[in-house]
């Protein structure tokens, strides 16, 4: 990138552009050289790096697996935005690390295009987490105790490098798949479609094409889903999503005496 002229202005969206258009450029010679597989793991390795260059050191991204005080884990998630500063990390195994459920803000599946399946698929494994049960406790903060924290919806989404549709029936293919998904859940769940909230992926990223964001109304099947513009795709989902997580405020302090009633030591 040529240095910016001494002129007291940057260009923000053109910054991004290239920001974008350079990580085009890395996913599309990686995927030349390397295993399916192991591209894989380099695509999740430059959404990491790009989630904790951008986000604030209150949070970190890496994979993981997502538990709570009753033992029940999710299915292994390729990207976990959760708390760092004050939740733990239960169990930093070099086999992936397990985070409290009461930690995460925002779990995203990877992969290599935007489709119906892959949507679908980064919906179950969301699902996975959003099940699990968190707890909160009050904690002490500026000498006085503050109140309990009640534990907000865990974002959710689909990070991709390019998708199976074109780029002029992207957006409209996508607003489909997405209103079809929450339906579908409703109807599994035997509920009418109003009754599943959760059913459904609020914000995501595919490079090439655009990124979107839902936002959600009273009755979940009238979601409003709104989609970038391709070129601005990255400036979008990162600044849409550090909105939603400021929105979130502070992660619940877990009760890591919920954690450890299955040790002799802790039972009456």
């Amino acid at each position: 990138m040529p240095r910016p002229p001494d002129s007291g202005h940057l260009d923000l969206a053109e910054v991004f552009r290239r920001v974008q258009q350079e990580m085009l450029s890395q996913l599309a010679v990686g995927g030349l050289f390397e295993h399916a597989s192991a591209a894989g793991s380099a695509t999740e390795h430059h959404w990491i790096a790009l989630f904790n260059r951008y986000l604030p050191q209150r949070y970190r991204a890496a994979p993981a697996f997502v538990l709570d005080h009753t033992g029940r884990r999710s299915r292994q998630i390729d990207v976990a935005i959760f708390d760092n500063l004050y939740s733990p990390l239960l169990f930093p195994h070099d086999s992936g690390i397990h985070i409290p459920a009461e930690s995460v803000y925002a779990v995203f599946e990877v992969k290599p295009t935007f489709s119906r399946q892959w949507l679908r698929d980064a919906l179950i494994k969301a699902e996975s987490v959003r099940t699990l049960k968190r707890t909160s406790v009050h904690v002490i903060s500026s000498g006085g105790r503050r109140a309990k924290i009640t534990p907000k919806p865990i974002l959710a989404g689909l990070l991709a490098t390019g998708s199976v549709w074109t780029p002029d029936t992207f957006a409209a293919n996508l607003r489909t798949v997405l209103a079809d998904m929450h339906k579908d859940q409703a109807r599994d769940d035997d509920a009418t479609p109003d009754a599943a909230p959760d059913a459904n992926l609020d914000i995501g990223c595919c490079l090439a094409h655009g990124s979107f964001e839902t936002t959600r109304t009273k009755h979940p099947t009238t979601n409003r889903i709104r989609v970038s513009q391709p070129d601005e795709s990255l400036i979008f989902f990162v600044l849409r999503l550090l909105d939603r997580l400021r929105a979130m405020g502070t992660a619940p302090a877990a009760d890591l005496m919920q954690y450890a009633r299955g040790l002799r030591s802790f039972r009456k």
